[in-house]
């Protein structure tokens, strides 16, 4: 157990100037204790191969049904007014019929002021390496993109100032590009009493208000100065968009809210503390196929006393995800996949997760480091179905796949993570706990325990494989017996310690320890009819093994023989190394028990905490 505590030992009387510097120092705890011989029919891998934009597009775009009344879409709104903006090299043209609109043009820049006027559509369309385009105005804006490349030297190069909702659309079949300017300048033109100390422009394109995303075009950005996508307000990515951003100085797409409904979204980030999908408030992906990749480090807040870590999706405040397909690789030191502020709950979709990289240890006396992680939220996660695979290789300390600092409940779906330290790790000053309630988990640790609860650990029901590493790691470990209640579900846990359950506990479990394992031996336990009622594949060879075995088939007064090694023949139904059917074929018998307790003690002495 790794129960850790932030213990403030010395008070700095001096103020700090705020300093940001890159993550140098690593941890050192890069020892093995468990013998890796798994293979990928137990861990499915992660390709973490980045090569740039994989030229794929979005396929849903028959999904994106318009929802009436609903302001996210722009087809609820008339926009009657029509303005086209066409750019050729140096220069750009406007036409327009509407005199209520003024426009400023100065060589490929273009500003429009849209305040006199309402519900117009600007059409966009040209190339150029030198141009921008800046909008003012009151109302909602629809701005379509038919085939525009554009580059700005001085600043943001769609520079939207208006608090109302843009719908950017992006027309069938077009490829547009934007990017904006490494060193911002004075632009070409600023409404009436503003001046550039008053004007955010902090992205490729750079939105006041809130944004919209449709239509089946492509759309390709690189941030230079700092984001991909600025947005001040909530950001929305209908489904048969397809976005892809090279990268990144600091955040690719940047928003209060964001709402992904459907959509192809490539992104990659090498920024120090960089984020793919970085939101100040409430995030939610509804469906579409979102592919993230940060290799940046992590930086540290000397006056704040605060580390930033890079991240495939950050999310401030809760995020819901609903549906589709999620990527997230981080390679750099102290990286996240997803990194949740607030609650995270999970119903559908699927989510792959690997992050490669080591811990950062910026003050060891302080405390101040920050570790890799697969998943991980500071308030609850909810697992409530999806298929998440979630792989944490960075050999250190706090290495660690799925983590809440309250409580994690699954109740369905499949988790299969794979870490370095603990895979499913529960740890705060005061967490709630782990309660699984159904569906299938799957945890494996290199160096630590499967599933680690630093207070409550539910089980009432499911099937859970956890496997610890050698050398006193558990498969599944809780702060106390006392605190670990089982009521239901099929539990099967490896290591080289094991905790046994509470009193209180409704359904019965076995303690076999002293077991030397190769990798692909079984684990059978057969009851007194010659049934058996657990057949478990080895992942990895352990010499000091210890399994623990909890299953409402166990009863109270009956014999049960458990066996290592032999043969299963014709097994149709298996998942992880656990088998529900096939003939078994005995090997060695390691012990015969009559359960008369909550925990039975098979064999050797007894090693459960």
């Amino acid at each position: 157990m790794k129960n850790k505590l932030l213990i403030l030992k010395q008070i700095f009387a001096i103020a700090i100037l705020v300093t940001l510097f890159a993550c140098k120092n690593k941890s050192s705890n890069t020892s093995d204790n468990g013998n890796k011989d798994y293979t990928e029919n137990y861990i499915p891998k992660i390709s973490i191969n980045e090569s740039g934009y994989d030229q794929k597009l979005s396929t849903d775009k028959d999904s994106d049904n318009v929802v009436m009344g609903d302001s996210t879409y722009w087809e609820n709104t008339n926009f009657n007014t029509i303005v086209t903006v066409v750019y050729s090299g140096k220069t750009a043209e406007v036409l327009t019929s509407n005199t209520d609109i003024k426009s400023y043009v100065m060589n490929a820049d273009v500003a429009l002021d849209l305040t006199d006027v309402g519900n117009v559509e600007i059409i966009t369309s040209g190339a150029s390496e030198d141009g921008q385009l800046k909008i003012y105005g009151n109302s909602a804006i629809k701005l379509t993109m038919n085939g525009l490349k554009l580059q700005s030297a001085k600043s943001a190069a769609i520079n939207v100032q208006n608090e109302s909702m843009l719908y950017l659309h992006l027309n069938n079949g077009t490829q547009n590009y934007i990017c904006d300017a490494q060193s911002q300048t004075n632009e070409t033109y600023y409404k009436q009493g503003v001046t550039i100390s008053k004007e955010k422009r902090n992205g490729a394109l750079y939105c006041k208000g809130s944004m919209a995303i449709s239509g089946s075009g492509f759309l390709e950005l690189d941030g230079k100065k700092k984001h991909g996508i600025s947005v001040k307000g909530s950001a929305t990515i209908r489904p048969g968009v397809t976005i892809a951003i090279n990268d990144a100085t600091d955040n690719c797409i940047k928003a209060k809210n964001i709402t992904i409904l459907g959509g192809y979204i490539w992104a990659k980030t090498s920024a120090d503390a960089g984020k793919c999908i970085s939101s100040n408030g409430n995030t939610t992906i509804k469906g579409g196929q979102i592919k993230l990749y940060t290799s940046g480090g992590s930086v540290f807040n000397a006056k704040k006393k605060d580390t930033s870590s890079p991240a495939g999706i950050k999310v401030d405040g809760n995020m819901v995800i609903s549906g589709g397909k999620i990527l997230c690789v981080s390679t750099g030191d102290g990286g996240k996949g997803i990194n949740v502020d607030g609650h995270l709950t999970i119903n559908a979709g699927t989510i792959d997760v690997a992050t490669t990289g080591s811990k950062c240890l910026y003050d060891a006396e302080l405390d101040l480091d920050t570790s890799p992680k697969g998943i991980k939220a500071d308030g609850e996660i909810i697992i409530n179905g999806g298929l998440l695979n979630i792989q944490v290789t960075g050999k250190s300390e706090g290495s660690e796949g799925l983590e809440s600092k309250s409580k994690i409940t699954i109740n369905e779906g499949e988790v299969i993570v794979h870490a370095y330290n603990d895979a499913i790790n529960l740890g705060s000053d005061n967490p709630i706990g782990i309660e699984i309630n159904g569906g299938k988990i799957y945890a494996i640790s290199d160096n630590n325990d499967g599933i680690d609860s630093n207070n409550k650990l539910w089980i009432n029901g499911g099937l859970v494989i956890a496997s610890g590493a050698s050398g006193y790691e558990n498969g599944i470990d809780c702060d106390d017996k006392d605190n670990f209640i089982v009521k239901g579900g099929t539990l099967i846990g490896t290591g080289s310690e094991a905790i046994a359950i509470s009193n209180s506990c409704t359904q019965k479990a076995l303690i076999c320890n002293d077991i030397s394992v190769q990798a692909g031996e079984l684990l059978v336990v057969i009851d007194e009819t010659g049934k058996p009622i657990l057949k478990y594949e080895m992942p990895r060879t352990i010499n000091d093994l210890v399994l623990f075995f909890s299953s409402p088939d166990i009863k109270s007064g009956t014999s049960y023989t458990v066996y290592r090694g032999g043969s299963l023949k014709n097994n149709t139904i298996r998942w992880k190394g656990w088998f529900d059917d096939g003939y078994y074929t005995t090997g060695t018998k390691l012990g015969t028990y009559i359960p008369d307790s909550t925990t039975t003690i098979v064999k050797g002495i007894d090693r459960s905490k």
